[in-house]
């Protein structure tokens, strides 16, 4: 059991002998250890936690799914200590675990999409668990993160009605520090020990609405679920989802400049898309992979309108972005974006580091796979080729929902590593003859 929030903090976790103020839980130091250690025993880097916030949820606010469940929202705000002579933190993860195995995260602020005014690029994970982290980084191979005035927040969702809350807080990072030769070195810091926390009743605020409109975590369309949150040791919930998976073409071919310019034209496609086929962004799960990008729809998209719309608004904006003229930073040469794509649908599951389960691997097997990167290649018409597995083309394709005529499409057998399966492939906005069977394209 942790120690009440108001107790002074006990010396093994490394807190600060001052006299902590009334909204702290603690001021610890993060130990640096690896090369910055023995290079400069002086340096120093620590974290401010705040006393976390507790806010109880009504029924009506939509965050409790049954009768006898309750619902708290709570926020965990820190400040890291600025470090001395030029160092600064480039990447920091705050992880939050509740002693409950009951409870379950069903919202977790902030999330990808999110940006703060020092442009940190987020992540969070633990959806329908009781262990949470956070991870922001900074936005630019050079920058690092403002120190001040950070915060997460989550909601949280108990079977049974709240007594007292208790848990431990952990926060690691990449810290770096300027060299004389001009160089910059980095090195790991964390906290010692964990630091708890205790609420009671006592604690929690009532009548308290929820925080003002802000982009939901990627994963939030994994929390469709009424069961508790599995303990560590179990699988994470998973649900059947659309999901459509992109990728540019001759990537890793361009100049570094040019790569910048083609990322930003893929989230802009990839946001165009989902507002032209009234998809909500931050509903869905999100997952960039540099020069492509995965989307985790929903659990109730009405695929039969959403994917003929999704596939139309693909082939817009890339159309946009490409009459927009990108080009490298001295404007001498055009460059095309050109994508594959990808539909599956099947059981998804949010892991520790991404989106994981046999749909989303099928899903990449065939936006990797040879015959797509070919009929890609080999139109010059189009700058758009879409794959479907066997099943959704079965699902959607040939029942002639409006937008999903079968004409273009060609049956082509997949063979990637260890996957082997069968695909219907089309040059998006190049409509051909009736779809036939191919034997495969080497």
């Amino acid at each position: 059991m942790g120690e009440p929030v108001g107790a002074e903090p006990a010396e093994r976790h490394e807190v600060s002998r001052r006299q902590v103020p009334h909204d702290l839980l603690a001021t610890t130091d993060l130990v640096v250890g690896g090369v910055l250690q023995a290079r400069d025993r002086r340096l120093r880097a620590g974290v401010a936690l705040g006393r976390p916030l507790a806010y109880a949820l009504p029924a009506a606010a939509g965050a409790v799914p049954a009768a006898d469940a309750t619902a708290l929202l709570l926020c965990f705000p820190f400040d890291l200590e600025e470090m001395p002579a030029g160092g600064g933190y480039r990447k920091i993860e705050l992880a939050v675990t509740f002693d409950d195995e009951h409870l379950r995260a069903v919202d977790l602020q902030p999330g990808p999409g999110w940006a703060g005014p020092d442009g940190a690029r987020v992540t969070a994970f633990g959806l329908g668990r009781n262990r949470l982290r956070w991870i922001f980084e900074a936005p630019h191979a050079d920058g690092t993160l403002s120190p001040d005035g950070r915060w997460t927040q989550v909601v949280l969702v108990s079977p049974s009605p709240f007594t007292e809350l208790s848990g431990r807080i952990q926060v690691r990072g990449v810290i770096e520090h300027p060299l004389l030769s001009g160089t910059r070195s980095q090195g790991e810091v964390q906290t010692r020990d964990d630091v708890p926390f205790l609420l009671s009743r006592a604690d929690v605020w009532t009548g308290a609405p929820l925080a003002q409109q802000t982009p939901r975590p990627g994963a939030w369309a994994l929390t469709g679920f009424e069961s508790v949150g599995p303990p560590d040791d179990e699988l994470p919930p998973g649900r059947r989802h659309l999901c459509l998976a992109v990728d540019i073409e001759k990537y890793s071919a361009r100049g570094n400049a040019d790569m910048i310019r083609l990322q930003r034209a893929l989230l802009r496609v990839m946001r165009a898309a989902c507002a032209g086929a009234a998809v909500d962004w931050y509903a869905c799960g999100r997952q960039a992979q540099g020069d492509g990008y995965l989307l985790v729809l929903p659990p109730d998209t009405d695929d039969t309108r959403v994917v003929p719309r999704l596939l139309d608004g693909l082939a817009e904006a890339l159309a946009a972005v490409n009459g927009e003229q990108y080009g490298s930073i001295d404007s001498r040469s055009h460059v095309r974006t050109r994508m594959r794509a990808a539909f599956h649908h099947g059981i998804v599951h949010e892991g520790d580091s991404g989106y994981a389960g046999s749909a989303v691997v099928e899903l990449f097997r065939m936006l990797d796979s040879d015959p797509l990167r070919t009929l890609l290649a080999d139109d010059q018409s189009t700058d758009l080729v879409v794959a479907f597995s066997d099943r959704t083309y079965q699902d959607l394709v040939v029942h002639g929902y409006k937008g999903l005529s079968p004409a273009g499409f060609v049956r082509t057998e997949v063979r990637v590593k260890q996957f082997a399966g069968v695909a219907w492939i089309r040059s998006q906005g190049h409509v051909g003859p009736a779809p036939h069977d191919h034997a495969g394209i080497p």
